[in-house]
């Protein structure tokens, strides 16, 4: 099996050698160009393994690309003056000599983006360091709805089981629209209790407001449902944005389902990021950005290439259906207003 991951070669930064080594809080470098990166996952290959048990030696020497250890070093925050990023930072024992010399090139060889993607050509300044541990999660996003959903098409609602490529299904801004791709993964109780940060969010019939979801919708932690009020025009300037289910935890009727003994989760593409209806609700189709491609797996990320070469630009930036915050902070802070001022998600239908 392999791992790939989204990027940048540290040879198309302006990182140093030691700032890459040792993370100096205060350091500013830039991006030129996006690259991906795929290795062997090794011994597990649900995490991306560090160097923890002995600094600057690989915990899992199997996990190797081109021949050579690869491993996770550690993951920063860095800033653009105005939003903040991680990276996770990927050193490689390029000449093979079992362990990680510093500060070379061997140092931050790759770096990876976890969650929103830094500007090109933009000053980023090292902030801290928030994780230093033994791995990190391959598959910490997921982003899809479970078995089960229902789904409106112009023949009316169907579970989204039942779609095939091909299929139309309606979308909030652009009609019935085809189907270019689906796929999913059924996630076991062993792989639940292993990795519960997988663990489907409940969003309760009503919970959003207007009557939605006018079922239990349930999906995957990082799938974004629609938030439309007012309180979002006044924090982000628009009237809808798209937020992940695990920020609405909290609100009445919307929760982690920790009874469920199994999932399958649903990916559905179209020639663009869509709205669709979900059991009533406004919810997102998947997105192509590096998060979620790397989501659905090597076999389904090739497919999805095939189907959509420019996916695979270092150039490319997908373009969302409606704004998605990118402060997971700032997010919560406006679910929390929600809260405090009594008001619901979605203002009408």
């Amino acid at each position: 099996m392999a791992i790939t991951v989204f990027g940048a070669f540290r040879s198309n930064t302006t990182l140093s050698d030691g700032a890459a080594t040792f993370a100096t809080p205060g350091t500013t470098f830039q991006i030129s160009s996006y690259s991906q990166i795929t290795f062997s996952d090794g011994a597990d290959g649900s995490v991306i393994d560090g160097d923890d048990v002995v600094n600057e030696t690989p915990n899992d020497p199997t996990q190797t690309y081109l021949g050579n250890a690869i491993d996770w070093d550690y993951t920063i925050q860095v800033n653009d003056g105005f939003n903040n990023y991680e990276i996770a930072v990927l050193d490689w024992d390029a000449n093979g000599d079992g362990d990680f010399d510093y500060p070379t090139g061997e140092q931050g060889f790759f770096l990876a983006f976890i969650g929103a993607v830094p500007p090109l050509n933009t000053t980023l300044t090292i902030g801290p360091i928030v994780d230093n541990g033994a791995s990190i999660p391959v598959d910490s996003v997921v982003p899809c709805f479970t078995a089960g959903t229902l789904i409106e098409t112009p023949g009316g609602a169907k579970a989204i089981e039942d779609l095939a490529e091909g299929d139309l299904v309606l979308t909030l801004d652009h009609g019935p629209q085809p189907i270019r791709w689906i796929g999913s993964r059924t996630l076991t109780s062993v792989e639940l209790r292993a990795k519960p940060r997988l663990r489907p969010i409940c969003v309760s019939a009503g919970a959003l407001g207007a009557g939605l979801p006018r079922r239990d919708l349930r999906v995957s932690p990082q799938h974004r449902m629609l938030v439309r009020s007012a309180i979002a025009v006044r924090m982000f300037d628009a009237q809808e944005v798209l937020v992940p289910a695990h920020k609405l935890v909290g609100v009445p009727g919307i929760f982690v389902d920790e009874t469920a003994n199994s999932v399958t989760y649903y990916h559905i593409l179209f020639d663009r990021h869509e709205i669709v209806i979900a059991e009533g609700a406004p919810s997102e189709s998947l997105f192509t950005g590096p998060e979620a491609l790397k989501s659905v797996g090597p076999d389904a990320r090739r497919e999805i290439f095939e189907l959509f070469p420019e996916l695979g630009l270092p150039d490319h930036v997908s373009a969302p259906a409606r704004p998605i915050p990118r402060s997971g902070k700032r997010a919560r802070h406006m679910i929390h207003r929600h809260l405090k001022n009594a008001q619901p998600l979605i203002t009408h239908a």
